[in-house]
């Protein structure tokens, strides 16, 4: 399924009939569609992160909410150095929190770049694998 609107009108059915199994795999099908416009796996990743901390903005405000902090730091510093600071940053994002708690870990910046380990320095590698790690987050290669 590739259209968006449909996949929402299910997912609040989904939600109002508490198959959140159903409602998790809409979820991760809106995070996935979201990347399809880039052509570069680790842009489309990025974006594919960033529709998925604001729709868990969507779903807590009840309302569209744009990351435009993270918007501007990725025009500012682009992808690869936005997910570098990211990893090594000590604090975690809110983003990153609220995606683990959706069980959406795998749509965090950290996630990523372990993900993509060979595109990034490695001590940002290993600052996203301990950060994960210490919120349980097991990273599985594709």
């Amino acid at each position: 399924m590739t259209d968006v609107d449909a996949i929402r009108r299910l997912l609040v059915n989904a939600v109002r009939l508490q198959r959140d199994d159903i409602a998790n795999t809409c979820r991760i099908r809106i995070y996935e569609l979201s990347g399809t416009d880039y052509e570069d796996p680790i842009e489309r990743r990025l974006w594919q992160a960033v529709t998925a901390y604001e729709e868990t903005l969507l779903e807590k405000h009840g309302r569209k909410q744009l990351a435009s902090y993270t918007r501007r730091k990725i025009a500012v510093k682009g992808p690869l150095q936005t997910l570098t600071d990211w990893a090594l940053d000590p604090k975690v994002t809110p983003g990153f929190e609220a995606l683990v708690a959706a069980n959406a870990a795998k749509f965090t910046g950290e996630y990523i770049v372990v993900e993509h380990a060979e595109s990034f320095p490695a001590e940002a590698v290993q600052a996203a694998k301990s950060k994960l790690e210490a919120y349980g987050v097991e990273v599985t290669m594709p």
